[in-house]
């Protein structure tokens, strides 16, 4: 009987963690022209039953940075995460990934920002020469 109350409270101590979910996992800004600064807003939630301690969140290029207030995320609660994209320079279907370093068991954890980089026009109607 000892052990398996002993047993039951091993398992119960290593059921209790932090698990990291993004809401939304992925936005898509559309189609934007060459140049624009691209600004999105996602949330980090803690569904586990431990706090969430973030250590970093990573963009996957120095075009991408992010916003975020460093502090424990408390079970059940969330932290907003503000992003943005500099396209200029680019041209095409965009990806950019961003890395959630945490003391999370499902550790890291990624959110995505996506969509299309037009070129900007060489052509100026009022001037065709």
């Amino acid at each position: 009987m000892a052990r398996l109350f002993l047993l039951y409270c091993i398992s119960w101590l290593l059921a209790q963690e932090a698990r990291v979910r993004v809401v939304p996992e992925e936005y898509n800004f559309g189609t934007v022209t060459q140049g624009t600064l691209v600004k999105s807003r996602f949330v980090i939630r803690n569904e586990g039953t431990k706090p969430l301690v973030i250590q970093e969140i990573k963009p996957s290029c120095s075009c991408s940075v992010t916003a975020w207030e460093r502090r424990d995320v408390a079970p059940g609660d969330s932290l907003p995460v503000q992003v943005s994209f500099n396209t200029a320079g680019k041209i095409g279907r965009q990806r950019k990934s961003f890395t959630i370093l945490s003391n999370a068991v499902n550790s890291p954890a990624f959110f995505y920002l996506t969509g299309e980089v037009q070129a900007t026009s060489l052509y100026d109607a009022a001037n065709p020469d």
